[in-house]
């Protein structure tokens, strides 16, 4: 029986171990399967980060690529910007130059540009711009009418980057001078200059064209009309050599091209400034008594753009006295004093309130405007009384008694 015991825990021990041994196989196998697969996962998993690798170095050289571009790009703008700017000083000097005058720029003079003149000047106007400049400085500069900037290059308006860099909220007139052989063409723009616009910039509109003398045009009957209404330190002397012509069309010139920008001027406060004296006819008398006739008595304002229609309506009476109307002139002062019983008489027009009412209202406003009334009055009574017109000698009589006695 011991034998037989032994027999079988022997076989049953071999079977064990046969079991053990396949056991241990499929162990080893499935742990190559599993090293194999974790192979592969690694593999795999490399493979994708080498690929996101590849991808972010494309990604990445693709980006300092542009990036180097847009450098360039922006370089080239800049080179391109600073040589076109209207300005050599480049973006937002001006800006800051007017800044030091005042920290309200709004509350500035008006800004008049005059920028370098386009096309290419004849012999004929060698030194016009600076004539211009000159004149302009002489005429509205010294009355603190204008801030007069012209260190500048060509410039073409509407311009965006000038507006936002430099102009943007301050009022600004560009006065552009144009050479077209024997022909000047002034054209004027800018921004913020109608309060009530909705657009801020005012495109550049063709006012005026300025053609040169004719040889033989200076004579001394010329000469002397031009320097009937001139006063003696700007009075021409007459030209005798080929120098002294040119000499006397630039000056020529600029006076009219000076005239044109006062009348803007004198548009743009009367519009923004009550009892503004204007400056027009100070400086078209620079050209002439002839001159005078070629512009509108209001200067082409509408009266519903005035601030001040009563003052303005005084000076354009003053001009149509000038030029021997002086039937208009009362007419426009009885206008005038209709104004200041009610602002809606400059829109509506006659019938007028009564005399007493006017009268009045005269008594009733401030010196200066008395002053002028007074003086014009006066002037259209003497007018009056050299043309022998007893009805209108009455009827500004009648006016002046008014006023007196209100």
């Amino acid at each position: 029986m011991l034998g037989l015991g032994s027999a079988a825990q022997a076989a049953a021990s071999i079977f064990n171990t046969r079991a053990q041994i396949a056991a241990a196989a499929q162990a080893r196998t499935a742990q190559h399967r599993f090293e194999r697969a974790q192979a592969a996962d690694r593999f795999g998993h490399e493979r994708q980060l080498e690929a996101v690798r590849e991808l972010r170095q494309r990604d990445l050289a693709e980006l300092e690529a542009r990036l180097r571009r847009e450098n360039t790009l922006l370089a080239i703008r800049d080179k391109t910007v600073f040589d076109t700017y209207p300005l050599e000083e480049g973006p937002g000097h001006l800006r800051q130059s007017l800044s030091l005058l005042s920290p309200d720029l709004s509350a500035l003079p008006l800004v008049v540009l005059l920028p370098r003149f386009h096309g290419t000047p004849e012999p004929h106007w060698a030194g016009l711009r600076q004539a211009v400049a000159d004149a302009l400085r002489r005429q509205l500069s010294a009355d603190g009418l204008v801030l007069l900037y012209d260190a500048m290059r060509p410039l073409s308006w509407p311009h965006a980057g000038f507006y936002w860099n430099d102009l943007y909220g301050i009022p600004t007139m560009i006065v552009q001078v144009a050479f077209a052989r024997d022909t000047l063409d002034v054209s004027l723009g800018g921004c913020h200059l109608r309060p009530r616009s909705d657009a801020p910039a005012e495109p550049m509109r063709s006012v005026y064209r300025h053609r040169l003398a004719r040889p033989g045009h200076w004579t001394e009957e010329t000469i002397a009309e031009l320097n009937a209404s001139v006063p003696a330190g700007y009075r021409l002397a007459m030209p005798e050599t080929e120098a002294d012509r040119v000499g006397v069309n630039i000056e020529v010139a600029a006076r009219s091209v000076t005239a044109v920008a006062t009348a803007a001027v004198d548009a743009y406060y009367l519009g923004n400034r009550a009892r503004y004296r204007q400056r027009f006819d100070g400086s078209v008398a620079m050209l002439g008594r002839a001159a005078l006739p070629e512009w509108p008595y209001d200067l082409g304002v509408a009266i519903d753009q005035v601030v001040d229609p009563a003052f303005h309506l005084l000076h354009v009476a003053a001009r149509q006295l000038d030029r021997g109307r002086s039937d208009l002139a009362l007419a426009t002062v009885r206008e005038s004093l209709a104004v200041l019983v009610h602002p809606d008489y400059a829109l509506v027009g006659a019938p007028y309130p009564g005399l007493s009412q006017s009268a009045a209202a005269v008594a009733g406003t401030d010196d200066e405007y008395r002053a002028r009334l007074a003086a014009l009055l006066d002037a259209i009574a003497a007018r009056a009384a050299e043309d022998g017109a007893d009805k209108l000698a009455a009827e500004v009589a009648e006016i002046t008694t008014a006023v007196r006695d209100a």
